[in-house]
């Protein structure tokens, strides 16, 4: 994903930056956390070794950044900088103009408005900055949480996509929503 400009995280306790490898320990364990864990399709290995370099394909590294590459930002405390999650851009396919979502916050971070305020900031960025006209979110159907951001955030619910993923090996069914740009109606 090519941009001249990077989102700002409009919250008054967080803000998004690039993730380094120093992340990616805080990440992986915020990603094993049992209750993160149950609602994301993330097959990661059991060796934390094989796992981390599995993650460390989202570090920052703008030499490599292409029209189709994965983008995931940190969210990261406004004051300490502690890692409370990310959000970024999978699956991205720049002759569509379009992109999928994903988040994911330690649990300490629930309940202050985080995912929601990444959600609408990369959405915002993607449409205005990037040029996108579709950014599209995939979430487990016993998610609520996340079904819950997405509403919120402006996403319409386009159908449930039923075994969608495989999910530590169990096909899973997924909710499919989509935030389109309000320019692509108008071409």
């Amino acid at each position: 994903m090519l941009f001249t400009q990077r989102p700002v995280l409009q919250h008054p306790q967080a803000v998004l930056r690039q993730l380094r490898e120093a992340d990616l320990p805080h990440w992986l364990a915020a990603l094993r956390s049992p209750a993160v864990f149950e609602h994301t399709s993330w097959n990661l290995p059991a060796e934390d070794a094989d796992a981390l370099e599995r993650l460390a394909v989202y570090v920052w590294d703008e030499a490599r950044f292409t029209s189709s590459s994965l983008l995931r930002f940190v969210i990261a405390d406004r004051d300490t900088d502690r890692f409370l999650g990310t959000a970024g851009f999978h699956t991205v396919q720049p002759d569509n103009r379009s992109a999928e979502l994903a988040y994911d916050l330690c649990p300490e971070a629930w309940g202050r408005g985080l995912a929601s305020a990444a959600t609408r900031s990369l959405t915002d960025w993607a449409h205005t900055h990037v040029g996108l006209v579709r950014v599209q979110a995939t979430v487990m159907d016993s998610n609520a949480r996340s079904l819950q951001v997405l509403t919120r955030c402006g996403f319409e619910r386009e159908g449930l996509l039923r075994s969608y993923r495989q999910v530590r090996g169990v096909a899973r069914d997924f909710w499919m929503h989509s935030h389109v740009s309000d320019t692509a109606t108008q071409d």
